[in-house]
């Protein structure tokens, strides 16, 4: 599960990627978050106990436009100012530090410790994610205010991650996410709209939104939270760490980019073990069962 889940954000990078650089990220962001909670809302809809699961989900509207807001109008919205204005490199070095980030809000607010493991795990991942990101930074574009919006986007995410799994527990993800994505549409619409009447998307941008709301993130926003459940934020958190990497391996493959550097591939490796150490579980050792004639 990991791993499909590292695949699938990798592949709607690349398609994001490749939609932003003709149509507005704001645009992009509204129209695949509309499109993955109408897909996802059929599929569910499509049972008598699916319906009745989604009237649960909305029954509760504090946490709906809490979690709405928190993971995914806010994260969006947060993570687009930033890239904005300070580009898509500085943005990431501050997206790296999720997994730390998660460590710190679990520990302070929800009283749910990493240990020493996981936590060298979060930071040594961390690390590398941010090195990695650093390599693209020009220091004379530093911009301490421009990096706000995408710095609150990534503790906000880190709340959303400890409150989903603590208010919507015994509820699957194919149930809640159409109803949260529903009130990010929302939230998104009025944000998106002066782009949407100055710009429209061409027919082709239409086509790949949909694509990418539909056929990547449907399935992507599935697992992720399937992972929160099963193994809590922090996992999760660091898992994703492993998103740029794999899109800098893709870029490489489609020869769009060059092959990745001796620099870039010692990060790769730091943050794949990183990774293991926050996901791999140690190996349990178990007392031997005593000889019944030694009794």
């Amino acid at each position: 599960m990991p791993v499909v889940l590292v695949l699938l954000l990798a592949g709607t990078w690349l398609l994001s990627g490749a939609l932003v650089t003709g149509t507005d990220p704001l645009t992009v962001a509204v129209g695949r978050t509309a499109v993955c909670c109408l897909v996802l809302t059929a599929v569910a809809a499509s049972s008598a106990s699916g319906r009745a699961d989604l009237r649960r989900v909305a029954a509760r509207p504090g946490s709906v436009w809490l979690l709405g807001l928190l993971g995914f109008a806010g994260y969006a919205a947060g993570t687009l100012l930033s890239i904005a204005r300070v580009g898509t490199s500085l943005a990431n070095l501050v997206v790296a530090l999720l997994p730390c980030a998660s460590v710190a809000v679990g520990a302070l607010f929800f009283g749910e410790r990493a240990g020493p493991r996981g936590t060298a795990g979060a930071v040594l991942a961390c690390a590398a994610g941010v090195g990695y990101a650093a390599l693209g930074v020009d220091a004379d574009d530093l911009d301490l205010v421009g990096l706000l919006p995408v710095a609150a986007a990534t503790i906000a995410f880190a709340v959303y991650g400890f409150l989903y799994r603590q208010r919507l527990p015994g509820l699957p993800p194919l149930v809640v996410l159409p109803v949260l994505l529903a009130a990010a549409t929302c939230l998104l619409l009025p944000m998106s709209l002066p782009a949407l009447i100055a710009h429209p998307p061409t027919w082709t941008a239409v086509g790949g939104i949909v694509l990418l709301g539909g056929v990547v993130y449907a399935p992507a926003y599935l697992v992720q939270h399937r992972l929160i459940l099963l193994r809590g934020p922090v996992f999760t958190a660091a898992v994703q760490l492993a998103v740029p990497f794999t899109v800098r391996l893709g870029d490489w493959a489609l020869r769009t980019a060059p092959a990745p550097s001796a620099p870039e591939l010692l990060l790769l490796a730091v943050c794949c073990a990183g990774i293991a150490l926050v996901t791999l579980r140690p190996a349990r050792t178990t007392e031997p069962e005593p000889d019944p004639s030694e009794r």
